[in-house]
């Protein structure tokens, strides 16, 4: 009976010392085929990443001259909707999430969400004197992740939109796009 009493209280020890992981679950989302739409110069997509019949986003370009400097940018864009914000740092410029990567719903170190936001993702600069070249930190960008926040009576929704971006065709590509279902939560780019 001793030894039956000592190896249940083994056995429970044993089951209460399972390990719970610390991934944190995250929520369902509502995904859109953008059917990788191409946006050449010239062009604008307009996305509306809920399905509620309103554009959130607007993919465009813009043709900027200098005469000044004596050069021309080619501008792509995404401009943001009132209750869309876009995750943006100091001088203006949205980070580059990859596959899995966290975009939280609170704001990060040295971004914050900004609503109504026009943000350059890259820019084609056509100088007189030198050769063209491309700026902004989406140039090198193959399938990777804008993050996009969405407020419907006052709550956020995250989500996200796959981009690449092909300076020697000179396009945005965009691929698909997701919000969470569930308010308040963060979310993993690609997922």
């Amino acid at each position: 009976m001793k030894h039956m009493l000592v190896c249940f209280f083994i056995t429970g020890l044993v089951a209460c010392n399972k390990e719970v992981g610390d991934t944190p679950s995250f929520p369902k989302m509502r995904y859109s085929e953008l059917n990788d739409v191409r946006i050449g110069f010239g062009q604008q997509k307009m996305i509306d990443i809920d399905g509620d019949n309103s554009t959130d986003l607007l993919f465009t370009t813009v043709l900027v001259g200098d005469p000044v400097l004596k050069r021309d940018r080619k501008q792509y864009y995404v401009n943001a909707s009132f209750d869309t914000f876009l995750l943006t740092d100091a001088i203006e410029q949205t980070p580059i999430f990859k596959i899995g990567e966290v975009i939280p719903i609170g704001n990060p170190p040295g971004l914050n969400w900004f609503n109504a936001s026009s943000v350059v993702l890259v820019e084609k600069i056509i100088e007189l004197d030198d050769p063209a070249h491309w700026e902004g930190n989406w140039k090198n960008a193959t399938h990777r992740y804008l993050a996009v926040q969405l407020r419907k009576d006052n709550k956020r929704y995250n989500g996200w939109v796959e981009i690449s971006v092909e300076i020697d065709l000179g396009q945005m590509v965009l691929h698909r796009a997701a919000i969470s279902e569930e308010p308040g939560r963060s979310v993993r780019a690609g997922h």
